[in-house]
C-alpha cells in the first residue's frame, strides 16, 4: 500500500456524478445526480440550466434556513440524513462570507457545501524526532467511531472564529489549558471530495501544528475520544503506508501534510506529486467539480 492510497481513499468521489448547485446566482455545492428526484420529493425544486442546477432562494438567509430546516427534518425522520448535530453549518461561497442559509451539520452532504474543520497536530519534539499524539475515536461517535484521530479536531460551525474553535476542540477533546492551545500555529489548509451515503463531503480542513511539552498527557472531557497514544511521526506513515483503515480518512490528510513539512515525506516518495496536488483537491477539480 502507498500513501498515495489515503489521498485517493479521502478524494472517493467521481465529478461526473455531481452537478454544481447556484443558490442566488452563487455557486456554493455539489447535488449527485441520482438524488435530483428524492430532494424534490422533499420540496427542493431545482431548476436545470445546461449542467448548473438552480434553486429558487426563498429569500434571506432566514427564510431559506427555516425552509431547508423543514425538509432536513423530514429526511431525518426518514432516515436519509443520519447522525443530527443540531450544529447549523453555512451554506456560503467560503466561509467569510455571509451565508445563504444555514443547514444542519449531518445534512451538509446531500447540498455537497463546502464544509469546513480545524485540525490540531499534536507534536512533541523528543531527542529521538518528532512524535504525534493521536486520540482514539469513541465507539458511539456518529461518524468514523474507533478510527484513530487528530489530538483535537471538529468542524467549524456558524457563528465561531477558526482559532476560537481550534481552542475550543483542544479543551474539549484533549483538556488542552487555553494558554497552551493560543500556541498553536495555523500551517495551511487541506481539501477533500468524500462521497458519502447520502451525497458528497467537499470539505476543507484548517492545519495547526501545537509543539507540546514532554510531560503533558491528553485527557478527554466531551466523552468523544476513548484513549490517546502518542506515537513517532514517522511510525504513523508507517502506520499509513501499510493500512490506511485505522486512521480516519481526512486524519490521515493533515498527518501526510504535517510529515511533507517536517520532512518525513520528501520528494523521494512514490507519487509525491500527486500526493502534493490532491492534499489541495478544490484547488485542481476546476470545472469538473465546481464548489
Amino acid at each position: 500500500m502507498a500513501l498515495i492510497d489515503c489521498l485517493h481513499a479521502a478524494n472517493n468521489a467521481r465529478a461526473a456524478d455531481y452537478q454544481a448547485l447556484y443558490i442566488a446566482g452563487q455557486r456554493v455545492g455539489l447535488i449527485r445526480r441520482t438524488q435530483k428526484s428524492l430532494l424534490a420529493d422533499y420540496g427542493f425544486h431545482l431548476h436545470a440550466q445546461g449542467e448548473a442546477l438552480h434553486w429558487q432562494s426563498q429569500g434571506d438567509c432566514a427564510a431559506n434556513t427555516a425552509f431547508l430546516a423543514d425538509i432536513c427534518r423530514q429526511m431525518a425522520k426518514d432516515g436519509i440524513v443520519q447522525g443530527w448535530r443540531d450544529e447549523l453549518y453555512p451554506i456560503a461561497i467560503d466561509y467569510q462570507q455571509l451565508p445563504l442559509a444555514l443547514v444542519e451539520r449531518a445534512a451538509m452532504p446531500l447540498f455537497g457545501a463546502r464544509g469546513y474543520g480545524v485540525h490540531v497536530n499534536g507534536l512533541v519534539q523528543k531527542t529521538d524526532g518528532i512524535y504525534m499524539w493521536l486520540g482514539k475515536r469513541a465507539a458511539d461517535k456518529p461518524t468514523s467511531p474507533n478510527k484513530l484521530d487528530q489530538i483535537a479536531a471538529g468542524g467549524l460551525p456558524y457563528g465561531i472564529s477558526v482559532f476560537a474553535n481550534m481552542q475550543k476542540e483542544c479543551a474539549e477533546e484533549a483538556n488542552i489549558p487555553a494558554a497552551l492551545s493560543a500556541q498553536a500555529r495555523a500551517v495551511g489548509m487541506g481539501s477533500y471530495y468524500h462521497e458519502v451515503a447520502n451525497g458528497i463531503r467537499a470539505d476543507m480542513m484548517f492545519f495547526y501544528d501545537l509543539w507540546l511539552p514532554a510531560d503533558f498527557i491528553p485527557s478527554n472531557s466531551d466523552g468523544e475520544v476513548a484513549e490517546f497514544f502518542c506515537y513517532p511521526l514517522s511510525e504513523i506513515i508507517a502506520m499509513l503506508r501499510q493500512d490506511n483503515h485505522s486512521i480516519k480518512y481526512n486524519s490521515a490528510l493533515a498527518i501526510i501534510d504535517c510529515a511533507i513539512r517536517h520532512q518525513l515525506i520528501t520528494p523521494d516518495e512514490a507519487h509525491y506529486q500527486s500526493i502534493c496536488h490532491l492534499l489541495r483537491a478544490q484547488d485542481h477539480f476546476g470545472e469538473n467539480f465546481p464548489v
